[in-house]
């Protein structure tokens, strides 16, 4: 193999290496981020779900109080409101470990990309400076 052969040679494998390194971790990143949407999914759930627990607990202690005295409205009242606003606290506070797993969901996806798009120059960059050497620029 002569030193130009050996040359070109070496300028594919690097192209094709500096490609291939960022195929994975672009394959990588879109991993990642299959797993936070899913992860962030199951929060949504458990929360729904966490809330209707939440809610049912509300409805019980309601009926308990209620059978205690009737006549005092103005705590079923208070205790209905506080229930609903322990409900909606469940909801949010999911959501918002939901949100936080989609952004992060959304930068590995820019992450995956922005290693493709590196290594694209970096293989193109390898290619056009191993032409030129090969050349004798």
């Amino acid at each position: 193999m002569t030193g130009t052969e050996f040359l070109i040679a070496s300028t594919i494998v690097s192209t094709i290496g500096q490609l291939k390194a960022g195929a994975d971790a672009q394959t990588a990143s879109n991993y990642n981020a299959r797993l936070l949407q899913n992860q962030a999914n199951a929060k949504r759930l458990t929360a729904a779900e966490n809330a209707k627990r939440q809610a049912r607990l509300g409805t019980k202690r309601m009926g308990t109080l209620r059978s205690i005295d009737p006549d005092k409205l103005d705590l079923l009242e208070d205790s209905a409101i506080e229930e609903e606003l322990n409900v909606q606290t469940t909801i949010h506070s999911g959501e918002v470990d939901a949100i936080g797993d989609e952004n992060s969901a959304r930068l590995e996806l820019r992450k995956g990309k922005n290693a493709m798009t590196s290594a694209m120059m970096g293989a193109a960059g390898s290619a056009l400076m191993g032409g030129a050497v090969a050349k004798g620029v």
